[in-house]
Formats: structure tokens, sequence, C-alpha cells
């Protein structure tokens, strides 16, 4: 047996037994908030973009007329025939490294720190909201929620292989303390808010 192999081996042998997650009353966490206006403050402030539209195929028109030039399109959006320039079927990740605009579907976004919850229903690769150049991402303002706390227990009822929260483009200000947007992932991320 190998050492990684054995250091697994270690480390499956002497897992804690999980402990049940603390009961939260939720209650006192309420605020009189409006999710729509908070969750569009927050997204602004970690550099991202709101717009308001009233469904998806105005949204391929915006994301058309705001990102004229790209040539590398991929949309999960209904009726994304016209706007999609690749075929992702079969592809590697690697295939997809130059992706100028990503369109996803989520089903949850929180007021609380401007996230959204993408997973494996709404990703066909797991890659692409990491590699694209402008990510823009779609959701109802109705999947709205004012805390992680309904966010994760949301998830937990639609249990997943994968997902992750995404707030803001990608960003660091661990060079020379400067703000560096696009540092390791997309440069924008835009999120439209539909009815």
């Amino acid at each position: 047996m190998g050492s990684r192999a054995q250091i697994l081996e270690n480390i499956k042998a002497n897992k804690p037994e999980a402990l049940p997650l603390p009961p939260i009353d939720l209650s006192i966490f309420y605020e009189n908030i409006d999710l729509v206006n908070e969750f569009t403050k927050k997204v602004e402030i970690v550099g991202g973009n709101v717009i308001n539209e009233p469904n998806s195929e105005k949204v391929l028109e915006k994301v058309k007329s705001l990102f004229p030039d790209t040539q590398t399109n991929y949309s999960t959006l209904a009726h994304s025939e016209n706007f999609n320039t690749v075929d992702i079927t079969d592809k590697k990740p690697k295939d997809l490294e130059d992706l100028d605009v990503l369109i996803l579907k989520s089903d949850i976004a929180v007021a609380e720190n401007g996230a959204v919850w993408i997973n494996d229903q709404n990703l066909p690769v797991r890659v692409l909201p990491f590699i694209t150049k402008h990510l823009v991402l779609v959701v109802s303002k109705n999947n709205i929620l004012p805390y992680m706390h309904q966010a994760y227990d949301r998830i937990t009822a639609n249990p997943t292989d994968f997902g992750v929260f995404i707030s803001g483009p990608s960003k660091t200000a661990d060079i020379e303390q400067s703000l560096v947007i696009g540092a390791h992932g997309a440069l924008s991320l835009t999120v439209f808010l539909t009815e």
C-alpha cells in the first residue's frame, strides 16, 4: 500500500461521528427588508451588476448588447440557439478556455451577501463559471431568500453532487494591497432578476 493510500485509510479510520446541527430559530433574524434592493446592493458592493428584465428572452437581447464583440458564447436558457456559438457537448474543460460569455439560470439567491447558488442541475460543465470571461446569472426575484440559513435549508431539501455560491466577479487584494478584478476567474458578473 502506498503512502497516499495509507494516509487516506488512517483518515477514514479516525473519522469522528457526525453531530447533528444545532437547531436555529430563524425568526430571530427576521427583518422587514426589501429583498430585491438588499440583494442588488450586496451584488454591487462586491463588484457585480444587477439588471431587471421581465423574462429570459429579454435577458439574451440585453446580454448581446452588453457584450457585442464576443465570439464564444454559451447559455443554458431556453431558446438560446441564436446566442450559443459553441457546442459544449463532449468538450473537455481545456477546450472551453476561450469562453467569452456564459449565461446560467439559478433557483436561489441570497440577499444577505449577494450570493447566487449554481448546481449540477443548471451547470453542464463544472468549470464553466470559473473560466468564462463574463458570467451572467439569471434568477427570479421570487427566489431571493433573506439569509444563508434559508438557502441551506432549500439546498438540503434538493441535494446535488456539486454546487457553489457565487458572489461577484473574481477578485483579490493580495497583490500590492490593490483590488484586482478578474484575477483568477470571471472579469465581470451580471445578475439578471426576472419576474
